[in-house]
């Protein structure tokens, strides 16, 4: 002890000396100040799994209190300084904090802020589905040194049960193969999930030093010449029975269909020992999974044929002509055809489809509906492996002008059970008489086994194609799928059509080639969404009168042959519309204009708003029309009652008591959407005006209605409805406007015109030369009306534009399609 007390002393000395200053080259040294500290204490650190999906504020089992104290290196607390907490992996366990406004109470970081208060913080700890070990660490910025200071704790979430594997699943993909002598895949990757009784993924299998086998992959019953490959802990391992093993608790296999692999599902088991986690050493406790490949050719067995109903619709083209885009008159359908093999499964892709279509000879359209074909019956009997056709009640040669070579005749196999195999599109080599004729390539035998002919019972058309027009042939995709489009004129919409595929499928018993055919009915269709509306409307009541009731497609275009039903609504005393009470179908369908007319007698109609009349084309389309008693003053109508999605015109017709035309009345407007619409003028000596109804919210996808009143507030009105498109059409784009000034040859000038909205304008001076000017004015909404200005009235407005009948000096223009506007001086 006395030796310590002397070093101890002359330490001492030797310090006070050094800080009197007596020549020490340190000076005064100063030690750098001592950062605080962070202390974490924990409710727990061991949690079981969130198995139960409960949320923080339940505060269950699977959660831990942690406090946070931030001290000072003096031991005091550090106030108002913020502290960082964070957690990893957060697949393991998660961070929740109190509700502060921006983190609420049940939402989970890996990583927050908490804002400082009195040097305390409270988090928890929240396990999640995955068992391990998750590390929670806080952090601060001392105010004293401004070093970080930092703490963490180590949470272990576990699943309360043992490694031993307890499930498996076994996933292919693909689904399905193709024979390697087919341009399809050949081979499938079989992937095994491997999970002990807690849900959790097994571990990697090891024993002692080494990795052992811990899954077994095999193909269950007739395999052929297929093959499994893995990779075992020897190496790469090929056969029917192979073993494997997991990493983080997934194993892979492939299948490999051979040339002499059966078609067909093929069933392949994987199995693991849950005694041990170990296949190599035999399997004592087996958990398994089955799944199955199916192995197919990918040739053509059969053929359906789709449309899809949204976005299948094409206005053709618009066609560029100068400065105006046109639409050509026609419309393109989209159709498809599905192509599967034996199995199901899609054809190779490459796969060649030839399509077609027959319009013609046909009849009754559109006077009664979509039309019939003049050359069909049900009594067709095709020779099977034969080209002969023959039809006991047959007019081959007469109908229509009879059928010919060239035509193409359409069996319906499928309407007759058993004859699936007699479908059948072919080209007609000759007509022999009116009830037989000889097709170009024979009919398939009909043979799954035994041939089968059932006689004289298969329905038939033929026909040919004269306003129709369809994708000569087109090659699957890689879901068998082959797409071609049907072109039609848009004056025909309604006109009944027939489609078909047809492609070569495999081989027939006899050994030829199956020819596998499709045939579906279609009409030419109009663009979505169609528009019903009737004229007059509200329909005068207590009286008798005609309705005139119109389908339009959305730009307008006649749907004809359609048939409009009724139904009287609130209607006390008689309803009749065509000799029929209460409700029914107008006598005629809709004509080459797409409306129909039909005389409306009722009585018993005491007040406006309580009766009405519904009309409708199937399920999905219908309108419903006031009927308002006549002799109570004035009567407003419209017509039409609705308008296509891009507007357009409507007449008015204001009446009086006794049904006479009244002149000189005003017409208000109100409209609600996105339409708006012109201002009407009085009446003229008929009662009539008119106003014009667009819809830039057309763009917005939006439609709207206008309310037309007679005679200021409280006066009679009606009601206009504009369709709105269907939810997710893409909106229409902006069309252009394109105004030319022509100057005269000699004149004061300068000339100009002025497109409102918009304000673009276009001028040509005064001094020669005196050239025509063309000038951009501006893009607009589809159904926009514009109005052109001109400084002073020119000789005459051409193009798309009309001249206004009050003022010379403008004329207006309905943006349908792109337009131009020339003003002549």
């Amino acid at each position: 002890m006395k030796v310590f007390s002397k070093i101890l002393g002359l330490l001492l000395a030797s310090l006070a000396l050094g800080s009197c200053g007596g020549g020490g080259s340190n000076g005064g040294a100063v030690l750098p100040p001592q950062s605080g500290s962070i202390t974490l204490t924990a409710t727990t650190t061991t949690l079981p799994l969130n198995t139960s999906g409960l949320l923080p504020h339940d505060h269950g089992p699977n959660q831990a209190e942690v406090n946070i104290s931030l001290r000072n290196a003096d031991g005091s607390l550090m106030v108002g300084h913020d502290v960082s907490v964070s957690i990893s992996p957060v697949n393991v366990a998660a961070i929740s904090v109190l509700d502060d406004g921006t983190a609420h109470v049940d939402d989970l970081w890996g990583a927050y802020t908490i804002k400082g208060t009195n040097g305390q913080a409270t988090a928890w700890v929240n396990s999640r589905a995955i068992a391990g070990s998750a590390v929670f660490t806080a952090s601060a910025v001392d105010p004293t040194t401004t070093r970080t200071i930092s703490q963490t704790q180590t949470f272990t979430i576990t699943s309360g049960v043992g490694p031993a594997p307890a499930s498996i699943t076994l996933v292919p993909n693909p689904t399905g193969v193709y024979l390697p002598s087919s341009a399809g895949g050949s081979t499938s990757t079989l992937t095994a999930t491997v999970r002990d009784g807690g849900n959790q993924l097994v571990p990697d299998p090891v024993s002692g030093n080494a990795g052992v086998d811990n899954i077994q992959f095999e193909i269950v019953g007739n395999a052929g010449d297929a093959r499994l490959s893995s990779n075992s802990v020897t190496g790469s391992v090929s056969g029917t029975s192979v073993t494997s093993h997991t990493v983080h608790g997934v194993a892979t296999a492939s299948f490999q269909a051979g040339a002499a692999t059966p078609q067909g599902p093929i069933q392949i088991r994987a199995t693991v020992d849950r005694a041990d986690n170990n296949v190599s050493n035999g399997i004592q406790d087996p958990v398994t999974s089955t799944t199955s490949v199916i192995v197919s050719d990918g040739k053509l067995y059969s053929l359906v044929i789709t449309s899809p109903s949204l976005d299948s619709l094409r206005v053709n083209p618009p066609v560029s002509s100068g400065v105006t885009l046109t639409p050509d008159g026609t419309y393109s359908l989209t159709v498809s055809a599905q192509a599967q093999d034996k199995q199901g499964r899609p054809v190779t892709s490459g796969t060649p489809i030839a399509f077609g279509a027959i319009d013609s000879p046909l009849v009754g359209f559109p006077d009664q509906g979509a039309g019939s074909f003049a050359i069909q019956g049900n009594d067709g009997n095709p020779q099977e492996g034969g080209t002969l056709f023959t039809a006991p009640t047959g007019h081959f040669t007469s109908a229509s002008g009879g059928a010919g070579p060239g035509d193409t005749l359409l069996v319906f196999g499928k309407a007759v059970p058993g004859n699936d195999d007699l479908e059948s599109a072919r080209v007609i080599a000759n007509i022999n008489s009116a009830t037989s004729l000889n097709v170009a390539r024979p009919f398939n035998p009909n043979d799954y086994g035994n041939v089968v002919d059932y006689g004289p019972v298969l329905p038939y058309v033929i026909g040919r194609a004269t306003e129709v027009n369809i994708t000569a042939s087109a090659v699957t995709n890689n879901v068998g799928v082959a797409t071609a489009e049907m072109t039609f004129p848009v004056s025909r919409l309604g006109k009944a059509v027939y489609i078909w595929a047809q492609a070569d499928g495999g081989p027939t018993p006899g050994g030829g080639t199956r020819l596998v055919s499709a045939i579906s009915a279609f009409d030419f269709v109009g663009e979505a969404p169609a528009t019903l509306s009737a004229s007059p409307s509200p329909i005068a009541g207590n009286t008798t009168t005609f309705v005139t009731v119109c389908a339009k497609d959305a730009r307008n275009e006649a749907l004809q042959g359609a048939f409009i039903d009724f139904a009287f609504q609130g209607v006390a005393g008689q309803a009749i519309l065509d000799g029929q009470s209460g409700s029914g179908t107008f006598s005629n369908p809709t004509g080459s204009s797409g409306c129909v007319s039909g005389s409306i007698t009722t009585s018993g109609i005491a007040a406006a708003g309580v009766a009405n009349i519904q009309f409708s084309a199937g399920p999905d389309l219908s309108i419903t029309v006031p009927i308002s008693p006549v002799g109570n003053g004035l009567l407003l109508q419209v017509s039409p009652s609705a308008l296509p999605p891009s507007g357009g015109s409507v007449a008015i017709q204001v009446t009086g008591s006794d049904g006479s035309p009244q002149a000189g009345v005003g017409v208000s407007v109100a409209c609600t959407g996105g339409v708006s619409s012109s201002v009407p003028g009085p009446t003229n000596a008929s009662g009539q005006t008119s106003a014009t109804i667009s819809n830039p919210g057309l763009v917005n996808n939006t439609g709207g209605s206008c309310v037309y009143t007679a005679g200021g507030t409280g006066g009679p009105s009606a009601t206009v409805t504009v369709t709105a498109p269907p939810t997710g059409t893409p909106p229409p784009a902006a069309v252009a406007l394109t105004l030319t000034v022509v100057p005269p040859a000699a004149g004061a000038g300068p000339y100009s015109v002025t497109a409102s909205p918009g304000g673009a304008s276009c001028s040509a001076g005064a001094s020669p030369p005196q050239i025509p000017q063309t000038c951009p004015g501006g893009t607009f909404a589809v159904g926009t009306v514009v109005t052109v200005t001109a400084n002073v009235a020119p000789a005459a407005w051409t193009g798309s534009c009309a001249v206004t009948a009050t003022d010379p000096k403008k004329a207006t223009v309905t943006m349908s399609a792109a337009q131009a506007c020339t003003a002549n001086f």
